[in-house]
């Protein structure tokens, strides 16, 4: 059975594949200004890259909610801040992709997180040439986060958001070869049991990002 708190759900594995998922919300985040010298961020409303990394890394052995997350991108070691804004002339907004990776490098540096990250990218023209890698990493330990949203396409789907959004790819199911998925908002809510295909990950992805950002921690076996 799974557990529901106020800030997070707890995820249970399944006999199809499913691993241990801890699931933050981010719309049950206020914002984080002034917390350690942090500029004016909205993380409940613009969280999603913190909150689905914080599903990751807390998934995997380290316990990080989304505003430490967001502390570790948003500071240097000094306590200075960081600019990983992706709109600067409007606003402080979401996580620019480039955040995380600076956020996996310092986490390894400066607290031993034993981590390994990749990125997978796939053809544009021909996404079907990575599906294999990308569902068997999945299957063996890493999870992934992707962002999604309307980007330049007139025709989306809109599976998990009307804007641009992170989400973390968590597992596999082993029958059909389609993903968990840990959406921070409130639709993801109800799709913490729904499987989706390759193809609906990819038909709602931005283009020209780091695709698949996968994360694993090297001295873990996942709970399956």
């Amino acid at each position: 059975m799974n557990t529901i708190n106020e800030k997070y759900d707890i995820i249970l594995p399944n006999e199809f594949g499913r691993k241990y998922t801890i699931r933050y919300k981010q719309y049950m985040y206020s914002d984080i200004e002034g917390q350690d010298g942090i500029p004016n961020w909205e993380l409940q409303d613009f969280g999603c890259g913190p909150s689905s990394m914080a599903t990751i890394l807390s998934s995997i052995g380290y316990d990080l909610d989304p505003v430490e997350v967001a502390k570790q991108m948003l500071l240097d070691e000094y306590g200075n801040p960081i600019d990983f804004y992706t709109n600067k002339e409007t606003g402080r907004l979401g996580m620019s992709t480039l955040g995380f990776l600076y956020l996996l490098q310092e986490l390894i540096r400066t607290k031993g997180f034993n981590l390994e990250y990749q990125l997978v990218k796939y053809s544009y023209e021909h996404p079907e040439l990575k599906k294999e890698q990308i569902i068997e990493m999945i299957k063996h330990d890493y999870m992934a986060l992707i962002l999604v949203g309307p980007k330049g396409k007139i025709e989306h789907p809109r599976t998990f958001s009307n804007y641009g959004h992170y989400i973390s790819v968590t597992s596999v199911n082993n029958l059909n070869n389609e993903f968990y998925v840990a959406n921070p908002n409130k639709t993801g809510d109800s799709q913490i049991d729904t499987t989706y295909s390759y193809e609906t990950l990819v038909s709602n992805m931005y283009t020209n990002t780091f695709d698949f950002l996968m994360v694993k921690n090297k001295s873990l076996v996942l709970k399956k």
